[in-house]
């Protein structure tokens, strides 16, 4: 069933309310509100405590929170000792203790060690505190009393731990009801129970409790619910009940009730004002006047309004301020009023307001008309606050203009034009763009201004205009056409300023009638700082100030026409200045994007204000700002307006403490005596913390304890130590550190309230990092043991090592001795072996020269035979000698060749046999059919023959021989065994020592001559293979095993025949007069003798002891082979052959290079040099007689095959590169000057740069002619060419070719060819 009349009777007391109000006072309260979504734990705020350091606690039905002013932190019994999460009530015992009050029970909260411990002392009647806990207080004595449901109320006498239990039960046994509110009066105790009454007793309980009467005997509280109390002045006492708030004079016991709502709670906010919570809102009586204001949730979201109807819980902090905790609604905080802004904004009873306030006008009647960028014009009156809004169609939404002139108000609007308002008679009048010169030029206004003589100016988009009253018109000022003109204003002197938005300032000079433009100069700070300017004003100095978009604000100095500038780096919150007004205190205020700024630019005074200190918001609006007759000021922003007058701030005394709430390390809150935690108590009240090394890296949450505006405390710190200078606290009150070295840090922290009043007394935190453990005191005291024991161990080592160290040297002055001994000994050997090897030349050539005639009788040959046989013995001794040293030097190269080991190893078997057959021993052998290996061929005869040599001179009975594949490795191994005797196992590694034999069985070690098998090993290791014996103690067996591959194998044509070959072609006889030329360069004189007297029967022989004689014979005689030593002193043999091949005078002379060196590389070297022949010493006299003829004998074929061939060419005659050279330079001057019969020699050598003797001995060495026959077969070498392609007759092609006569030609042509010309062609 609806009930109209209850509606109108509740909406007629809101509004008597509200113009109670508005009678009583103009000051509105705009509160703060904290819930869940900014950290609490749950909307129920029960109870409410500040703490002797200045934390606020809110105790909710889900946790216990403990705010700072910026966070909170919250304590639950899943988290903490806290056994409920129920909070019903909150205090703090003289120790600083707070006393935790839940639906089960109580319980003691330490400060210090941040520990909840259970109150589960037992009573006198044997009860422990264990239900919900409606009260908890103290007496005068500081002993604790806690009113519990359904178990009493109990006394908790601090000096002898003893708990006692009142009103339990009633003197009949009877249980009594709960007691909700307890007080002490002296010794009297107060003390209400649920739904029955109020009581008192004295002396703590020693007297019987008495109700409560009145002056006239009445019970005012008999079967009421009394839930707070609270004692005023005039030793009144004031009881909120479900009945309302009760006023109790304790003098005269008088009582009245002074509201009639269900109170909660009461707090005196003042001496007179007093707060009371009940379900249905807040009042704040005002006791002087008897008044009241009543204050509600808003019906719509007002974020300045209670959040809640329901009020449990009130409390004053130090500050003064109030904190009303809300059923659903969290807390609300209403700070003291140090700085009071009012606001105006959309809310209740003035929900169409718009938000985007821009323009304030004041009325001829003290009114203000207000423009908004959202929802046109409003019509405010300051005395009662009431706004209207002004509606007409023909105003536009978007105001930014406004101006009173006389009764008319004209209204500039975005895009809607200008309006102008008869306030009389409201009738409008709308001006437009038009196509009229003297219409509006853009219907975007955006200043309006009236001068001091009447004079209308408006600024618009595209210019600026002046209004003509006589003919209802605008004027266009042609100097600022197309200019956004944003602010007008007159100075004193009467001259005109237009804030442009991108074209600087203009000034209109009213004496002169000129205008100046002003604008940002890039080099000049002077200048203005930024061509937006978006407002312009004049203090009560006369001194003009330019606010710009970008660039902060600057002042203009007449003297100098130039500007002062101030912006951020001044100190100044942000660079964008909308709007500058001056106060009567002479302060300037400048809105902003970051809040509202109080400055004095006399003193450098400046002060910020924000949404923390009261701001509707941090972002003002464009232009707008207002300051009326009284002083106040008015401001508009993006959400609405505020109005304050800066007479009635009042500086923010209070010092708020500085605190550390919380310490993390790596990001972690560290709790109090937990494992691995180093805080012994709670880093709010520690002085000093320790940590180990690896917890250098941690932050601590701090506060400045002050809830007037916390966003606008300042914090400064410093970790002396470690920083230089102080650095401010972010916003997160976060302060970081990372990496600390060890060592004692003092941590300094200040802080100041949002007025920045600074606390003189510093929060101080020793904190010492403990060094690492090999830095710390213990380490280094084992350091210094280590130290000691390093000392003696050093000394002893340096004792013993110089004992070692002398035996050591002693052991390789031995070895050096040996080793000195050793090579003295192969260096012997092998300069002997160098030696031998020409006697040995000596002894062998002429033997075989015996050996060769017919004439030595037989018994003399056999003789001779045995010399020959052992001459080649001694050779491969030598040999032998000569590979040895060369492997101990790393000279020995080897070249591989891919051959048939089988065969090699058959070869040389066959070799070995007889000696073998001589000895009586059983020489068997045991191979494949083939053995394809990459081996050096010379390197494994060697190896393979001091095998079967070793085996032949040891073995008793048998020699056993096998060559085997190994498929796994590719491999083959070569094992050969003898019965000889038995070589010890420790000694099978020396007898592959040089010089190291093993004899007659005797196990000792013997030094001797022997060689072989070190050599052996050598070239195994030279082939990446092995030699060794292998483990048997029934014979000795020497293994050898190579690799089948080598990674650089020379592929090699076998010619076996080579030689003999060679030796079966006998030299032609030579004829006397036609014997060549041939030069013999030996050091050895015998060896040289030797060589001259077995060639000169057959050529002419000259002589040279060395490279150098060699040349100078060379230059003086014509040779046509040159046979020389390599050993020799000054110049040696392959440097004489490189300088022969090198020069151009004696390239093409042939060399054979005579030699000791038998290796395949040195005749690699030696032919590389340029040789032609290479002959090993010792040498057979008839392979070298051979060897002379044929390369003697090959180049007269290929002089001849030149001379009498037509085609042959004349580089086909080149021995080496410079002849190559040399012969097509020669051929190129002679065809140059073919056609003329007179070119000779001297010509020729003139053109190449030589001597005709020079040239003459060069071409008759390569060609065999000399210079004039040479040019003449050359010309008839052209003319056979010519006469081949038969273009021309024999005759033409006769001087062509130089020349002089046919029959000439005809003669020379059939001598060289023979064949005469004419028939050559068919």
């Amino acid at each position: 069933m609806k009930r109209p009349w209850v509606f109108n009777l509740v909406f007629y007391l809101y509004f008597l309310c509200v113009f109670t109000l508005h009678a009583q006072s103009n000051i509105h309260y705009y509160f703060k509100t904290l819930d869940i979504k900014d950290g609490l734990s749950q909307n129920t705020v029960n109870t409410i405590l500040q703490d002797k350091q200045g934390f606020m606690w809110f105790g909710t039905k889900d946790g216990l929170n403990r705010f700072d002013g910026l966070s909170f932190r919250i304590f639950k019994k899943e988290e903490t000792d806290l056994g409920n999460n129920f909070i019903t009530a909150l205090y703090e015992d003289k120790a600083g203790k707070i006393w935790v009050g839940t639906d089960a029970g109580a319980f003691i909260y330490d400060p210090v060690l941040e520990t909840f411990t259970r109150f589960d002392v037992v009573s006198n009647t044997g009860s422990v505190i264990e239900r919900a806990v409606t009260m908890i207080g103290e007496d005068e004595n500081n002993d604790i009393w806690i009113s519990v449901d359904y178990q009493g109320l109990f006394h908790y006498r601090l000096q002898d731990k003893q708990l006692t239990n009142y009103l339990d039960r009633d003197e009949h046994g009877n249980k009594l009801a709960n007691v909700t509110r307890f007080w002490f009066n002296g010794n009297t105790c107060w003390f209400s129970l649920y739904d029955d009454n109020l009581y008192y007793t004295e002396d703590n309980f020693k007297t019987k409790p008495v109700s409560f009467k009145d002056v006239d005997g009445n019970e005012p509280f008999k079967d009421d619910i009394i839930n707070t109390r609270i004692t005023g002045s005039h030793n009144c006492m004031y009881i909120g009940s479900s009945n309302g708030l009760t006023e109790v004079n304790m003098t005269t016991r008088k009582v009245r009730r002074l509201l009639n709502y269900y109170v909660r709670d009461l707090q005196f906010k003042s001496d007179k004002e007093l707060w009371v919570g009940t379900e249905s809102g807040l009042y704040i009586y005002d006791l002087s006047k008897e008044s009241h204001i009543h204050l509600t949730a808003s019906n719509e979201y007002d974020p300045y309004a209670l959040s809640d109807n329901a009020i449990y819980s009130l409390y004053r902090d130090k500050e003064g301020g109030m904190w009303i905790g809300s059923y659903f609604g969290g807390v609300n905080y209403y700070p003291r009023q140090w700085t009071y802004f009012e606001k105006f904004y959309p809310r209740e009873n003035i929900e169409n307001f718009g938000r985007r306030v821009r323009e304030f006008c004041e009325s001829n009647d003290g009114t203000l008309w207000i423009g908004t960028e959202d929802k046109g014009l409003f019509h405010f009156d300051p005395t009662t606050g009431e706004i209207k809004r002004f509606q007409h169609p023909l105003i536009y939404h978007n105001v930014h203009g406004l101006c009173l002139d006389n009764n008319y108000l004209w209204v500039g609007t975005f895009s809607g034009g200008l309006v102008r308002i008869d306030l009389s008679t409201k009738q409008l009048k709308h001006y437009q763009k038009g196509l009229d010169a003297n219409s509006l030029d853009a219907n975007n206004i955006f200043s309006i201004y009236k001068t001091t003589i009447g004079d209308l100016w408006i600024g618009t988009t595209s210019g600026l205009l002046k209004y003509n009253r006589a003919t209802d018109d605008f004027t266009r000022i042609p100097e600022l056409t197309n200019m956004f003109v944003y602010n007008i204003l007159e100075d004193f002197n009467g001259n005109l300023w237009l804030a442009t938005y991108s074209n600087g300032v203009f000034r209109y000079d009213i004496n002169s009638k000129e205008w100046k433009n002003f604008v940002y100069q890039h080099n000049d700070s002077t200048s203005l700082p930024y061509d937006k300017v978006i407002s312009i004003y004049e203090d009560s100095q006369k001194r003009l100030w330019f606010m710009t978009q970008g660039a902060g604000f600057c002042r203009f100095n007449p003297q100098t026409e130039d500007f002062t500038r101030y912006d951020i780096s001044k100190g100044f919150p942000c660079n964008i200045i909308y709007k500058m007004l001056e106060d009567n205190q002479g302060n300037f205020w400048l809105t902003t994007n970051n809040g509202l700024v109080c400055f004095n630019p006399d003193t450098n005074y400046k002060r910020v204000y924000t949404t923390a200190n009261g701001l509707l918001s941090n972002q003002f609006n464009y232009q707008s700002g207002y300051k009326d007759k009284r002083g106040h000021l008015y401001f508009g922003s993006i959400n609405g307006f505020i109005t304050f007058d800066p007479a009635t701030f009042v500086e923010n005394r209070f010092i708020p403490p500085v605190v550390i709430t919380d310490f993390f390390l790596f990001n972690k809150r560290l709790l109090v005596n937990r494992e691995d935690s180093p805080l012994e108590k709670s880093i709010t009240c520690s002085e000093e913390i320790e940590l180990d090394a690896d917890q250098n890296s941690f932050s601590f949450h701090t506060a400045a304890l002050s809830y007037q505006a916390p966003e606008m405390n300042q914090l400064i710190y410093k970790l002396e130590g470690f920083d230089q200078e102080w650095y401010t606290v972010g916003r997160n009150a976060l302060i970081n550190y990372s990496n600390l070295p060890y060592g004692t840090y003092l941590f300094r922290l200040k802080g100041s309230n949002s007025d920045g009043k600074w606390n003189e007394i510093e929060r101080t935190l020793k904190i010492h990092i403990c060094p690492p453990f090999y830095l710390s005191t213990w380490a280094y005291i084992l350091y210094f043991l280590l130290l000691i024991i390093s000392i003696v161990g050093v000394i002893y080592y340096f004792r013993k090592r110089n004992r070692q160290k002398h035996q050591q040297a002693m052991e390789k002055f031995e070895r050096e001795k040996e080793r000195e001994l050793y090579t003295a000994k192969i260096d012997f050997f092998t300069n002997v072996a160098h030696e031998i090897r020409t006697p040995l030349t000596l002894i062998k050539s002429p033997l075989e020269n015996v050996l060769v005639s017919q004439n030595v009788p037989g018994e003399i040959r056999d003789d001779l035979e045995i010399m020959d046989l052992n001459t080649n013995r001694l050779l491969d001794l030598v040999n032998q000698l000569l590979d040895f040293r060369k492997t101990e030097t790393q000279k020995f190269k080897l070249n591989f060749v891919n051959c048939d080991i089988a065969e090699s190893l058959q070869q040389i078997y066959t070799r070995f046999t007889p000696l073998a057959r001589q000895k009586g021993l059983e020489f068997t052998i045991d191979y494949p059919k083939q053995l394809y290996a990459s081996v050096d061929r010379e390197g494994l005869t060697k190896i393979v023959s001091n095998l079967f040599s070793n085996a032949i001179k040891y073995s008793e009975t048998y020699i056993h021989v096998k060559l085997l594949h190994n498929t796994i490795d590719e491999t083959f191994v070569l094992s050969v065994c003898n019965d000889g005797n038995v070589i010890p196992l420790d000694m099978r590694e020396k007898v592959f020592e040089p010089f190291i034999q093993y004899k007659d069985g005797m196990s000792n070690m013997v030094s001797g001559t022997g060689i072989g098998l070190a050599l052996a090993r050598s070239l195994a290791e030279l082939h990446d293979g092995t030699l060794s014996m292998d483990d048997s103690v029934e014979h000795n067996c020497f293994l050898l095993t190579l690799p089948l591959n080598q990674e650089h194998t020379i592929a090699v044509m076998k010619n076996d025949r080579e030689t003999q070959n060679i030796l079966k072609e006998e030299p032609q006889t030579i004829q006397k007069q036609n014997r060549h030329t041939v030069l013999i360069v030996e050091d050895n004189p015998e060896m040289l003798s030797f060589v001259v007297k077995q060639l000169s029967p057959v050529y002419l022989v000259l002589t040279a002891t060395n490279g150098v004689e060699a040349l100078n014979v060379l230059e003086n005689h014509t040779v046509n082979l040159v046979i020389s030593d390599i050993m020799m002193p000054e110049m040696d043999g392959l440097e004489l052959c490189d300088h022969i091949k090198s020069d151009l005078n004696y390239s093409h002379i042939p060399i054979i290079l005579l030699t000791a060196k038998t290796t395949m590389q040195s005749k690699i070297d030696g032919l590389k040099s340029g040789a032609d022949a290479y002959v090993d010493k010792p040498f057979s006299v008839e392979y070298l007689k051979v060897a002379i003829a044929n390369l003697l004998r090959n180049r007269e074929k290929l002089h001849a095959a030149f001379a009498h061939s037509p085609f042959v060419q004349t580089n086909t005659m080149a021995m080496t590169k410079a002849d190559e050279t040399f012969l097509k330079t020669l051929n190129d001057v002679t065809m140059n000057n073919m056609q003329n019969p007179d070119f000779s020699l001297d010509d020729m050598a003139g053109l190449l740069n030589m001597s005709r003797s020079s040239l003459n001995r060069k071409i008759k060495g390569l060609l065999d002619m000399t210079p004039n026959d040479y040019i003449r077969l050359e010309r008839l070498k052209k003319a056979a060419q010519l006469l081949k392609e038969g273009e021309c007759k024999v005759n033409e092609i006769c001087y062509m070719v130089g020349f002089n006569t046919p029959s000439y030609f005809t003669k020379c042509f059939q001598k060289q060819f023979g064949i005469l010309p004419k028939d050559f062609v068919k």
